[in-house]
């Protein structure tokens, strides 16, 4: 369970990590100089990106602001531009879940006319098809973080649920002839798994406390240690189908184990 619950925190931890990430990808759609804001085809554009994805930030620059955001970050790069200023007019658009991009991307390339196209944007990251690519080949890597994950927690989970079976089976071995010699006399077959069945979920409940008790005292000095940073949460009602699930585990090894030497 202590093993467990640190996979649960760091599958948070990748979680907020992909959010955080997604946060900062922006798509930048650079207008081409036959339009510009009032253009038809514009405010066509950015109605339907907001009726579609509603969640999404779109936000609209021109040349002229642009310039003056490049000027804040590199003023020796502004002093160069402003004299022609070849900037084009740009759609910004932020926000974006990982599980929109693919579809925005096939609505944007249904737009790809209004968008620039100079060719010697190809290889830059301001040209969108290329901005995409990029972006797709991150979310590639976020994916296959999460699932690995997730492979990791479900293996954990059924080693966790076979070693439990066979440590359980293993030490019921032992009483197999008390077993043999309880059927014997007639007792009850409740009456020979059923103590077996409350000794480990009892056992199970105990060891949860244990681990619990553990595993959050580790986890206040670790928000003490980074709550500017991160802060670590946990739901008690995690903790609470945890304990469930284990003391059924257990209790169900402890049948299974005891139950096929009655046959």
């Amino acid at each position: 369970m202590f093993f467990i619950n640190i996979l649960i925190l760091l599958h948070d931890v990748s979680f907020k990590l992909i959010s955080s990430i997604n946060s900062k990808l922006t798509i930048s759609l650079y207008l081409d100089e036959e339009y510009d804001k009032g253009s038809t085809e514009v405010i066509w554009l950015i109605e339907d990106i907001k009726k579609i994805w509603w969640k999404i930030k779109v936000e609209y620059k021109t040349k002229e602001v642009i310039l003056e955001d490049i000027r804040l970050k590199e003023p020796d790069l502004a002093k160069i531009l402003e004299r022609t200023n070849p900037l084009p007019d740009t759609i910004i658009l932020s926000q974006i879940q990982l599980e929109e991009y693919e579809e925005m991307n096939s609505f944007i390339e249904n737009k790809l006319y209004i968008l620039s196209k100079d060719e010697s944007d190809i290889e830059h990251f301001s040209n969108y098809t290329t901005q995409y690519k990029k972006i797709n080949q991150v979310i590639h890597v976020l994916d296959i973080l999460s699932i690995g994950l997730y492979i990791i927690i479900i293996t954990f989970l059924l080693s966790i649920f076979v070693i439990t079976y066979s440590i359980i089976g293993n030490f019921i071995y032992y009483y197999k002839d008390e077993i043999y010699i309880t059927r014997l006399v007639w007792w009850s077959k409740k009456f020979i798994y059923g103590p077996f069945v409350l000794q480990w979920s009892f056992y199970s409940f105990v060891s949860f406390l244990l681990s619990l008790i553990i595993f959050v005292f580790i986890l206040q000095n670790i928000n003490a240690a980074f709550s500017d940073i991160y802060f670590f949460d946990f739901s008690y009602n995690t903790f609470l189908i945890e304990m469930l699930v284990f003391v059924f585990v257990w209790g169900l090894s402890g049948f299974l184990s005891s139950r096929k030497y009655l046959k």
